[in-house]
């Protein structure tokens, strides 16, 4: 189901309502629930498992440094000697390349999840 909404609260009801549709019909739950820390009645949050890669990922990605500290400290000491040289064709084909494998991620993301 895609839900293409500007309010976050929107698109939780919707997919709450197709989880309750779907359990409803007997098939197969397309969620796993959470451990519930409340029992006595307490909100319940349920995650696909789509939604929980996607949540390590997120994590992962963060524990990881945002800048390479080695290649920093080789390019600063190029850049001091004067030996640094910057390839224009290679930078644009790297941006490129990159912009074009985001494209493709966020495609995957979009039509997937």
């Amino acid at each position: 189901m895609k839900v293409n909404s500007n309010n976050p609260s929107v698109e939780l009801n919707a997919y709450l309502k197709q989880v309750r549709q779907t359990q409803a019909k007997g098939n197969e739950s397309p969620a796993k629930p959470a451990p519930a820390a409340n029992q006595e009645g307490g909100d319940k949050v349920v995650l696909s498992d789509k939604a929980r890669q996607l949540q390590q990922a997120s994590q992962a990605a963060k524990s990881e440094p945002d800048v390479d500290m080695k290649k920093v400290q080789q390019v600063k000491m190029e850049v001091e000697k004067g030996t640094y040289n910057v390839v224009g064709a290679q930078v644009a084909t790297d941006m490129m390349r990159e912009s074009f494998e985001n494209n493709l991620i966020l495609q995957k993301v979009n039509t997937k999840v």
